[in-house]
């Protein structure tokens, strides 16, 4: 599929312990998705390993023209649905793995966002800690889990365990829910919530599945810079647009009173993303400075600020 047409598709959510005020009118639901919101959690989901590749020019590009790779060409859209390419059959058991696992993370990041309200959606290995940038362990194995950022009132945190299938596993569901309750506080509050969220193919359509958890009795308290978080959360757009604004190759805009630095970047032959954030965000994430990025982060207009679409 090609995300540039400007089209909607169906998703198939099933939700499960959740009360009727918690985002779902009912537990199966067919969720509408546009193009430009699929586009926004390719760009703004952070992945852990990318954080391992070392420096050179044009590290963003490549970056991003493989998410939107491995997104279109592991999806077809027949019908109303998404549904799962054939191309996939062509890969090794590894390789499918590899794309579960990024169509987990995006949709999770997309699912979060539009049905619960999470702003923002960051994995906990890409937040430079209190106590140090050295993956955080319980019981011996490294934590994996997303933290989600609400503005809304004052600010509140969730937990994410997004979980990427080729089949509806309900021992993946469950070690996800069993995850997400141990993380007992986020910068001393209690999660708002705690889900684990798996992406499979069913009967080839892309299908989701969200499950709730509940707290553990013992677990991990988390705690970090709230600054640290957005510097994490915008790293892959700043980057990008960075990388056009060192070759000069940025535009300005004012768009609803909100001065807008855009960059467009060439991801196939005639194909270019443009991608933008306000200006004050970008200079802020720039400086490095904590006030300032929080001072930028409170003046957003809308969301994370985010836009993203193919000129």
């Amino acid at each position: 599929m090609r995300l540039n047409d400007a089209r909607t598709y169906k998703l198939n959510v099933e939700a499960a312990g959740y009360g009727y005020e918690e985002g779902f009118l009912k537990e199966d639901t067919d969720l509408t998705l546009t193009d430009g919101e699929l586009l926004h959690a390719v760009v703004t989901c952070g992945i852990p390993g990318e954080r391992l590749m070392p420096e050179y020019p044009g590290k963003g590009r490549a970056e991003l023209i493989r998410r939107l790779s491995l997104m279109e060409s592991s999806l077809d859209a027949r019908g109303e649905y998404l549904r799962k390419s054939g191309r996939i059959l062509e890969l090794d058991e590894s390789e499918r793995s590899l794309v579960s696992y990024y169509l987990g993370m995006f949709i999770t990041k997309l699912v979060s966002r539009k049905v619960y309200g999470i702003d923002y959606l960051v994995p906990l290995q890409n937040i430079q800690t209190e106590i140090s940038q050295k993956s955080i362990r319980y019981r011996g194995k490294r934590r994996t889990d997303l933290i989600g950022y609400r503005t809304s009132e004052n600010g509140s945190y969730s937990v994410w365990e997004a979980r990427g299938r080729s089949n509806n596993s309900a021992q993946a569901l469950e070690e996800g829910c069993r995850d997400a309750g141990e993380i007992l506080s986020v910068c001393g509050q209690i999660p708002e919530r705690a889900d684990s969220c798996m992406t499979y193919y069913g009967a080839r359509c892309l299908s989701v599945r969200i499950k709730k958890a509940f707290r553990a009795s013992e677990g991990v308290e988390l705690s970090f810079p709230l600054a640290a978080y957005f510097q994490a959360y915008y790293d892959t757009a700043f980057g990008l647009i960075r990388e056009c604004y060192e070759r000069e190759s940025v535009r300005n805009r004012m768009i609803l009173g909100e001065e807008r630095i855009e960059a467009g970047i060439p991801v196939t032959k005639g194909r270019t993303l443009v991608i933008g954030m306000p200006r004050e965000l970008f200079f802020a994430l720039m400086e490095k400075e904590e006030e300032t990025v929080l001072a930028a982060v409170s003046g957003l207009k809308g969301s994370d600020g985010i836009s993203v679409a193919f000129s």
